[in-house]
């Protein structure tokens, strides 16, 4: 089990080329991490197109850094996301744009994929699934590298380098995954399926702005003042709900891991490198109390855009007079409609 997570102090965007290659550096730098491979995605959380200052998404100088790290070592690398929404190249071009990491791509060496190619493959070891549809460049690519950021989730209690790699089932696909798995536990069970056929090389988190409260796309952004990494996501994923003061038992992913000997259920019995993790611990206020499963309500931001409409997986989300209204009846209580919309006009309990 590798347990080793190295901490790097970052305070601000402008540090962050120093901490990610201090990261980088602990596990003998990008070339020793890349091996004989050539092929590299760079996999950030880009949920929605939001300008960096929202902390909703991976800071485009993360993604630069971690790219130009790779490009220095010799391998080509390509940067992919997919949203909730169509994976269409105008949902994609709008996305790279707004949210800083086309230019970070250009300055670094990479590419920006417009590839909006999927196929289906077999998980054979899946506990909970034995088929995933796959965007085409993180099945071609030889190494995939998670560059996730630390935000509260209202569905998973945190999302991280784990739950970033759900961002590799193509757009309107994701919400099917979450009418087949309304359960927390089995959405959990689900992502280690996928993270663990994806297999990335290396991890890295973007704490130096997180996300509190109603994440991961409504909350309000917090200094957690770090980047972390390694080369374990489940690792990686305790040591950040440790730093942000969350429950572990409300991280579903974490319970998982833990669940199948992939991680420790302690932070304690993790490899701490770098800089001295206590100095970093805060408390983010969670997403969610995750009483009830309270059905969310719509508030008065709503704008009537129809997001939430078109993401609910069970269609229960309607648009009336110019506002949406949910059927709790049909309510799986999965969030989607929260995580995306983009008036911040959904609240969880």
């Amino acid at each position: 089990m590798e347990t080793r997570v190295f901490i790097a102090r970052c305070d601000e965007y402008d540090q962050a080329a120093k901490a990610v290659d201090r990261v980088l550096d602990a596990f003998g730098g990008a070339e020793a991490i890349l091996g004989d491979r050539k092929r590299v995605l760079v996999k950030p959380n880009l949920i929605l197109p939001r300008k960096p200052e929202d902390a909703a998404t991976t800071h485009p100088a993360v993604i630069e850094a971690v790219c130009a790290a790779f490009v220095k070592a010799g391998a080509s690398v390509t940067v992919i996301d997919s949203t909730g929404g169509p994976h269409t190249k105008v949902l994609l071009k709008m996305l790279y744009g707004k949210s800083g990491v086309a230019a970070a791509a250009e300055r670094s060496g990479a590419s920006v994929s417009y590839d909006t190619s999927s196929r289906t493959v077999s998980v054979t070891e899946g506990r909970t699934v034995q088929k995933l549809e796959l965007l085409a460049p993180v099945l071609d690519a030889e190494m995939v590298v998670s560059v996730a950021k630390a935000k509260t989730h209202g569905f998973m209690g945190m999302t991280g380098c784990t739950k970033n790699l759900f961002g590799c089932i193509p757009g309107m696909s994701k919400p099917n995954m979450h009418r087949k798995f309304p359960k927390r536990e089995d959405f959990a069970s689900m992502l280690l399926d996928l993270c663990q056929y994806v297999n990335p090389g290396f991890s890295i988190l973007d704490g130096v702005w997180g996300m509190e409260g109603a994440g991961p796309t409504g909350g309000d952004p917090k200094n957690l003042r770090l980047i972390a990494g390694g080369f374990s996501p489940y690792a990686n994923d305790l040591a950040q709900c440790y730093l942000m003061g969350l429950r572990q038992e409300s991280v579903y992913t974490i319970r998982e891991a833990a669940s199948r000997g992939l991680a420790p259920d302690n932070p304690g019995m993790l490899k701490w490198l770098g800089d001295d993790p206590e100095h970093f611990r805060t408390g983010f206020r969670p997403a969610t109390k995750h009483k009830n499963d309270a059905i969310p309500t719509i508030t008065d931001k709503c704008v009537g855009c129809g997001d939430c409409a078109r993401i609910c997986p069970q269609k229960c989300v309607v648009i009336q007079d110019g506002k949406a209204s949910i059927n709790g009846k049909d309510c799986i209580r999965c969030y989607c409609c929260h995580e995306f919309c983009p008036a911040k006009a959904v609240l969880l309990g």
